[in-house]
This record gives structure tokens, sequence and C-alpha cells, in this order.
């Protein structure tokens, strides 16, 4: 794919987008929610987590690839991970 297709909220067209703009718009989004809703200490102990993303893996990724997402996503503070695997 060379092209993303975006459909901009409350429109009923596509537009065709570059893949460093939807990069760059993911990367913002992800950032925005993360930094509304982390969650640094409760009480007296450190978390640093957000509730508000998830992730979720499916069967065409191979063990090392998990391994990188969940690093990844562990890295960002993202608690809520899951697999098709485990369903």
């Amino acid at each position: 794919l060379t092209k993303v297709q975006y459909r901009a909220p409350g429109s009923a067209n596509w537009e065709e987008k570059d893949w460093d703009w939807a990069m760059d718009r993911i990367a913002k989004k992800i950032k925005a929610t993360r930094d509304a809703n982390f969650i640094e200490k409760e009480g007296d102990v450190t978390v640093n987590r957000t509730e508000a993303i998830g992730n979720f893996g499916g069967a065409a990724l191979d063990n090392a690839e998990c391994y990188l997402l969940s690093k990844a996503m562990r890295g960002l503070g993202i608690v809520y991970l899951e697999h098709q695997a485990r369903i």
C-alpha cells in the first residue's frame, strides 16, 4: 500500500493521505491520550501507566513480533494487553 484512506469524523467521504501524515497523526493521538490519562502514582507507589489505551495482538504475529509489541506497549505504560491466542 502506498496511500492511506482517511475519513474525517462526521464525513461520508474518504480522502487519500500519505503514510507520513498518517503515522504523525497516530503518534499525536496516542501521545495525547496517554498524557491525558497517565497515572503516575497510586498512593505512595509509582505505577506509571495509562488505562485509556489497550492493545490486541493477532495470530499472524510470530513470537518475536509479539515480544517487541508487548515491550513497546509496556514502554508507553499500557497495561491492557491481549492476544488472540489466549482467547
